[in-house]
């Protein structure tokens, strides 16, 4: 039997999918007598829905559609676990967003984003919509991650690979480093009970928390710098511009 990998805060810091939530605020309309009119709300096409969910976030975009009956995909496939992790380091390279359950009301500003005969509860694309890859709740994690390697390697100069390892393994010593400094403070914390904050025992010991609370720092700095990849798209645009200025 495989045991059970007890992470420690640092990791699970990175364990964990960060969501954006878009709302759509219309244009306030004013007729030529000075009055404002109160928008209706209707469905943007799916190219203006696209383009208003990505923003200024150049990151390829994974959409989960909220749903009260089917909790299927994200109950499965995005909660919490061991067997999950590999799904949330990835998702730092894209865009996620959720979207309301009454995105399928016909006239919802992103109503369009979804397929209208079976519309998907989750799926990935490229933030112009392309590469639309729809991810339905029997999808198994194994085709998630084919998925979501398959849009990362599309859209990104590196793929994931080799630094998706790299974290993976960072994430295994950033562990180890925290239950290290646990023991220290825990020390320190005895010590402050018994003798005081005068005691000698803890300038010493203060030196060794301090030299372990820097590995720390150091670990977090290679895993932040292992998640660092290029989007082909700034990539293009970078050489666009270089070309231009000569």
């Amino acid at each position: 039997m495989i045991p059970k990998v007890v992470r420690g805060p640092s990791s699970k810091g990175y364990l964990k999918m960060t969501w954006d939530y878009p709302v759509y605020t219309p244009a306030v309309v004013e007729d030529s007598t000075g009055t404002t009119a109160r928008a209706v709300r209707k469905a943007l096409t799916r190219e203006e829905a696209v383009k208003y969910i990505a923003g200024d976030d150049p990151r390829p975009l994974l959409i989960l559609r909220e749903c009260k009956v089917c909790n299927g995909t994200d109950e499965a496939l995005l909660k919490g676990g061991a067997d999950n992790e590999k799904t949330f380091l990835l998702s730092a390279w894209f865009h996620c967003v959720k979207l309301p359950v009454d995105v399928m009301e016909a006239d919802h500003p992103f109503h369009n984003m979804f397929q209208q005969e079976q519309p998907e509860h989750l799926f990935v694309c490229s933030i112009d919509g392309s590469n639309h890859n729809p991810l339905e709740s029997q999808t198994s994690r194994t085709q998630l991650w084919k998925s979501m390697h398959g849009l990362l390697d599309a859209e990104y100069t590196k793929g994931p690979k080799s630094s998706l390892k790299k974290i993976t393994g960072l994430l295994g010593k950033l562990d180890e480093q925290d239950a290290r400094l646990d023991i220290l403070l825990s020390r320190q914390e005895q010590i402050l009970e018994e003798d005081g904050p005068e005691s000698r025992k803890l300038k010493k010991l203060n030196g060794k928390i301090a030299k372990e609370e820097a590995a720390l720092s150091k670990l977090n700095e290679a895993v932040q710098t292992a998640y660092r990849l290029q989007l082909k798209r700034q990539a293009d645009a970078k050489q666009a511009a270089s070309e231009e200025s000569r």
